[in-house]
């Protein structure tokens, strides 16, 4: 069964990296020129009015134009988490973000400290032989991997407007 379980994830995995290997192949913007962190400071969108659950982290992101799209439930047990979404879409590109987010209990268990280990010590946690960038909310309980095939200065300040909303929820 594990053995199965093991093969699943690796196929999953090689569509996934498949898939985003393609970077930017053109496209216009579907995104707005303005910083997420601006359109949040200008919203009326506070982390007090969302659950403190997966579905309230997603729903103050997407309120806040952090996220958009449909989610697609990732399995989370792998890495200790309690449950998972990933959220593929376009920012100064075409279909380059995907935004994976997973909630955890708040008593880790050993799989998902050691996760959060490594991603405090090293930014990013190894799975299946691949290091994957991570960032932990500063509550403890959410964690998110952020990939953007884009490299320009717009998409990272996107990121990193992205990352200061997810960090801050519910800390």
């Amino acid at each position: 069964m594990k053995k199965i379980l093991i093969l699943a994830l690796a196929v999953v995995m090689a569509g996934t990296m498949a898939a985003c290997g393609m970077g930017d192949v053109g496209g216009a913007s579907s995104a707005p020129v303005s910083s997420v962190a601006s359109q949040a400071e200008s919203s009326a969108v506070g982390a007090d009015s969302m659950d403190d659950n997966l579905s309230g982290l997603v729903k103050y992101l997407a309120a806040n134009s952090a996220l958009s799209g449909n989610p697609e439930e990732m399995k989370a047990d792998f890495i200790g988490a309690k449950s998972g979404v990933k959220y593929h879409f376009s920012y100064n590109g075409k279909d380059n973000v995907t935004v994976e987010l997973y909630e955890f209990d708040p008593k880790l268990n050993s799989k998902a400290q050691s996760v959060f280990d490594e991603i405090k010590a090293e930014g990013q946690f190894k799975i299946m032989g691949q290091e994957v960038p991570a960032v932990v909310s500063d509550s403890g309980k959410y964690l998110m991997v952020y990939k953007d095939t884009v490299a320009s200065d717009q998409n990272k300040k996107h990121q990193d407007d992205v990352t200061k909303l997810f960090k801050e929820f519910k800390k």
